[in-house]
């Protein structure tokens, strides 16, 4: 039962003890009693805007070892989810949907990759264009209706639609609309 260092190594960002206990038989998709495995942990701990080349040789190494990019833990949350959380950037959130992340997952309270990034960025175009491209290849519309100010000073997505769409509709994207906008 190697995951617990496992998981240490991943949140340190301790490429190398990561490939010795991953080489060693440390299970990729271990989890701990918060139901992290490392790659959420990983996730979770990047601190840096935009993230370097070494936290993304790491992501990309668990990834090339079978971890799954849509574990969740007990809140529900997602690795993309912590990504966009962390601000990790387009890069991070590219090499998690190539490995299959699906930003349409919704963690306990109800929101996707995407209402993380909207929340926590307002000006990475990139990591938006990577999560609404990987949502249309889901066959999902994206559909803000309104983002405001909330009581802590945060944006606060106010609904959001994220179903499939329907068959003779158009083809929408995204539609952002500020607060107060008809």
């Amino acid at each position: 039962m190697l995951h617990k260092p496992l998981i240490s190594a991943a949140s340190c960002g301790k490429l190398r003890l990561l490939r010795l206990l991953v080489e060693g038989g440390a299970q990729v998709n271990g989890s701990n009693q918060r139901g992290e495995t490392p790659l959420l942990a990983a996730c979770k701990a990047l601190r840096e805007e935009p993230v370097g080349k070494e936290s993304v040789k790491l992501l990309n190494f668990l990834l090339q070892n079978k971890a799954d990019p849509n574990a969740q833990d007990q809140e529900g949350r997602t690795a993309l989810m912590y990504a966009c959380m962390q601000r990790a950037g387009a890069l991070v959130a590219s090499a998690l949907v190539a490995a299959g992340a699906d930003p349409c997952i919704e963690d306990g309270s109800g929101a996707s990759a995407l209402v993380y990034a909207i929340n926590m960025i307002r000006d990475d175009s990139f990591l938006f264009q990577v999560l609404i491209d990987a949502c249309r290849a889901k066959g999902r519309d994206i559909i803000i209706i309104a983002t405001e100010t909330g009581a802590n000073r945060g944006p606060v997505t106010r609904r959001y639609l994220n179903v499939p769409p329907s068959p003779d509709s158009s083809p929408v994207s995204c539609i952002l609309s500020p607060a107060g906008a008809s």
